[in-house]
């Protein structure tokens, strides 16, 4: 990868940052991460072409310093945050004591980035792992049971339908010609599987709806029937 890919990336990662409105339903609460573990995640991380940039920290704020800009990371959870309204960042510390940031757009985009100075990553770990699971009530849960249609205007095809199902405490996500568990960062927002795809479901007066992707590759389907 040449410099000339590496600053690419860079640029349109960015450019998606400012050029994208977040949707209302994106909206969160802001999430505290204590300092002792944003500091975990500072350092440079490197490129495949051996480019770097630097994650620093301010008191309870991690932020991203590119030369003559600095991005702010929102967290979700401890380890999964947002750059801007389009692109997360989870950072996985590995049983080697190494740090790699998975940048995606949740769709079709990522990018594994090793901290400068990070042990080699023992092969039995995973690349990615997952969020920390957070245990929801089943109440919760219960709510977002049931049918959804997309909503119209998204896409050509009306007969997609994607149905949310509870099994014991964990929920089921069938549609699209696969099903994939649900793994809960907050009582609101999911992990699909083992991608990097997002799920927020969002009540409102109008019911429920679900938000699929990440901030512009946003998809929205509402919940028809239990």
């Amino acid at each position: 990868m040449s410099i000339a890919t590496t600053a690419g990336i860079a640029a349109a990662v960015f450019a998606l940052t400012i050029a994208v409105k977040p949707l209302d339903a994106q909206q969160r609460a802001a999430v505290r991460v204590p300092a002792s573990v944003l500091e975990r995640y500072v350092g440079e991380y490197v490129y495949p072409d051996g480019n770097t940039f630097r994650v620093g920290r301010t008191g309870d704020t991690l932020f991203q310093d590119l030369p003559g800009r600095r991005h702010v990371y929102t967290p979700i959870s401890e380890t999964l945050f947002m750059l801007g309204p389009v692109f997360t960042a989870e950072f996985v510390i590995d049983q080697a004591g190494g740090a790699t940031q998975i940048l995606s757009d949740g769709v079709g985009i990522e990018y594994r980035l090793r901290r400068k100075g990070s042990p080699p990553a023992p092969r039995a770990a995973s690349p990615a792992s997952a969020a920390a699971a957070v245990r929801v009530p089943r109440s919760v849960l219960e709510r977002y049971v049931g049918v959804y249609e997309f909503i119209p205007g998204q896409m050509k095809r009306t007969d997609l339908r994607i149905v949310i199902r509870l099994e014991g405490d964990t929920l089921i996500r069938d549609g699209l010609g696969s099903n994939a568990v649900l793994t809960p960062i907050s009582e609101t927002l999911f992990k699909v599987g083992n991608t990097s795809f997002l799920v927020e479901f969002v009540v409102d007066e109008a019911g429920v709806t679900q938000v699929l992707g990440s901030g512009g590759q946003q998809m929205l389907a509402r919940l028809t029937k239990r």
